[in-house]
């Protein structure tokens, strides 16, 4: 099991924010709302599997403000194998506010300069992972 503490303090930048809830209403508005995200689905994407675990592995490897690297690319690549064996199951969608494995544009979804992260939407057990990254310039 990955402990989030160890997560968070490997990417030695910027703030992250792991969180698990649960919404039986299967709003994604209100599931990020309970992730003090701004609540509007409306600004997020939906990913396949594999780019979901690619745009996760970019977050933990580089920050977004300088793309300098947080971690070696082989241990962002475990810690999003690693979260994605615990939280991704079959059925589960993928929400992010953009896809910064392939360098685009983002729709924030906080007060910071950068913003991006992952949203694993379980509507079977309606328990929602979130791992969501700040950065400032």
């Amino acid at each position: 099991m990955i402990d989030p503490r160890a997560l968070i303090a490997a990417r030695n930048a910027g703030e992250i924010r792991y969180a698990v809830a649960s919404e039986l209403s299967d709003d994604l508005s209100r599931v990020l709302a309970k992730f003090g995200l701004i609540p509007n689905a409306s600004l997020l994407l939906e990913h396949n599997r594999d780019a979901a675990l690619d745009i996760l592995i970019a977050l933990l490897w580089k920050d977004m403000a300088y793309e300098s690297e947080c971690m070696p690319r082989h241990e962002a690549e475990s810690l999003a194998h690693q979260l994605f064996a615990e939280h991704a199951r079959p059925g589960c969608r993928y929400f992010s506010n953009g896809n910064v494995a392939k360098g685009e544009s983002w729709n924030p979804l906080t007060e910071s300069t950068f913003d991006a992260g992952l949203v694993i939407f379980d509507p079977a057990s309606h328990i929602h992972l979130c791992i969501w990254f700040q950065d400032e310039d």
